[in-house]
């Protein structure tokens, strides 16, 4: 009788496997949120979120594929994948996604070389006090139209193709201040050993909340409102804001 109720177990066991769903998401590499290169994520703050949410619903699980951001939009709109790890929302996003209750507040801010400003500079916010000054920002990228407006009437914004090659460039005095993600800049000034040489400004540029993405074409929508309760568990436990402090 055991062996008979272990080999019905195994085969539930089986079965509820072989029906289990399992979600594809996609981002670009970018450090802290996705570690790893094109390919299978390895890590880092918006995959462990996922992976927080996925531990909340029954049935269902997911994987993450890191892809040209472009190229990854493409196949979430098309439905060839179901969802795209937490981003900003807009009119044009809203059109093919699904976006769950807010997950990460991500902020922007400038950084520069330590000794540029005197020790009492504290930005008020205001971009003039700062517009004179050489921008850089990483190409693509989108902060603030006022930011950018007032730094490109003084000079054109100087763009690069990723944050280390910025910080290189603020490290050389090729340009004064960087705009970037505050996040992502922590991250590569950690790992690039420059603490003692660069700076952030408190007073962030923007701030702005991020929402998973739920394809519609590929139905991932219908999952919606357990992302919801999921995300919701996890802000009440404290489980999300140890996923944002956590070190990548």
């Amino acid at each position: 009788m055991r062996k008979i109720l272990t080999f019905f177990f195994g085969l539930v066991l089986t079965s509820q496997a072989a029906h289990a769903e399992n979600l594809s998401f996609c981002y670009d590499p970018y450090p802290p949120y996705t570690l790893g290169e094109e390919g299978p994520a390895t890590g880092g703050m918006k995959v462990a979120l996922l992976d927080a949410v996925m531990a909340q619903i029954d049935g269902v699980s997911a994987t993450v594929t890191l892809l040209p951001w472009k190229r990854c939009q493409a196949v979430v709109r098309s439905g060839e994948m179901d969802g795209i790890l937490p981003l900003f929302s807009n009119d044009e996003r809203r059109e093919y996604l699904a976006m769950s209750q807010e997950t990460i507040d991500q902020v922007a801010a400038f950084w520069h070389r330590k000794g540029q400003f005197d020790d009492e500079f504290d930005w008020s916010g205001d971009y003039a006090e700062l517009s004179h000054l050489q921008l850089g920002m990483l190409n693509g990228s989108y902060i603030d139209a006022e930011m950018e407006a007032a730094f490109e009437a003084q000079s054109e914004i100087t763009r690069a193709r990723d944050v280390p090659t910025l910080l290189e460039l603020l490290m050389l005095g090729r340009i004064d201040v960087v705009a970037i993600d505050a996040s992502v800049g922590r991250y590569v000034v950690a790992r690039q050993d420059l603490q003692d040489d660069l700076v952030q400004i408190d007073r962030p540029i923007s701030s702005k909340m991020s929402y998973f993405g739920l394809s519609k074409a590929s139905g991932a929508d219908r999952h919606l409102e357990e992302f919801n309760r999921a995300i919701a568990t996890l802000q009440e436990n404290g489980t999300l804001s140890a996923i944002v402090n956590a070190d990548y």
